[in-house]
């Protein structure tokens, strides 16, 4: 039985805003843990530009496909570094119109509430492909970032199915993408890396059912993760007590 992509008309693409334990999957940078052989964290082999899964705290093989599920944007805040540093808690985007919220204060564009940092992220949850089976993650967008992840919603939301289907919006898992990373360099002459997504590939309704199935699933599961759960109230803790979400 083929599947049915017309009960899933749409599903995942309410959150495309066209503007730890966890599963992350970040890109290893020059100063990355995982390339200091003193540091625990050390990964043999491991080079600036690889994609590290955390699930398994190795390097993922790149390009690898993914398939994207759900994607939500939140504001994280954080003590700033020269107080210590550390995770605090997960803001809805509503939190700019708090009271204590505050832009620029520091570099054009810094976002801040009280006196600590704020960072806008957007949430990316895929199905990724490694070792030649699909494992469920989560590739968090910050920074320059942003601009990658604004361009693959951009791709996203143009796509269309044809013939009698065409009508039907297509849900946000409908292609699998290449992922990989590409090298690029600040407006300081910074070089760091960056994601890469190309080649899309429809998934067909009967040789990918198992695959769209699955990807329906982690959709329906993904608006729960404890990750997505924000506080409407700041509230300070310690960051000894709270996960940090990447």
């Amino acid at each position: 039985m083929a599947f049915d992509i017309t009960k899933v008309s749409g599903q995942g693409m309410e959150n495309l805003d066209s503007g730890s334990s966890l599963p992350f999957v970040r890109i290893l940078q020059d100063l990355s843990p995982q390339l200091k052989k003193q540091k625990e964290e050390y990964v043999p082999g491991a080079e600036a530009g690889n994609l590290f899964f955390a699930k398994t705290k190795s390097v993922v093989p790149t390009p690898t496909k993914i398939i994207p599920t759900y994607t939500s944007s939140v504001y994280t805040e954080w003590v700033p570094r020269n107080k210590g540093g550390g995770y605090v808690a997960t803001h809805p985007l509503t939190i700019v119109s708090h009271k204590d919220y505050e832009k620029g204060r520091e570099r054009q564009y810094d976002e801040w509430l009280g006196e600590n940092e704020l960072r806008f992220t957007t949430y990316w949850f895929v199905m990724m492909e490694i070792d030649g089976k699909y494992e469920e993650a989560i590739i968090p967008f910050t920074s320059s970032q942003l601009r990658v992840s604004r361009k693959l919603t951009a791709d996203i939301n143009r796509f269309r199915y044809d013939g009698e289907l065409s009508t039907v919006v297509p849900p946000l898992y409908a292609q699998s993408w290449e992922i990989s990373t590409v090298l690029e360099t600040s407006k300081n002459g910074d070089d760091y890396y960056n994601f890469s997504f190309s080649n899309p590939t429809a998934l067909d309704f009967e040789a990918d059912e198992a695959l769209l199935t699955q990807a329906s699933e982690t959709y329906s599961s993904a608006a729960d993760t404890p990750l997505l759960q924000t506080e409407e109230t700041p509230r300070l803790v310690s960051s000894a007590s709270a996960e940090a979400p990447f």
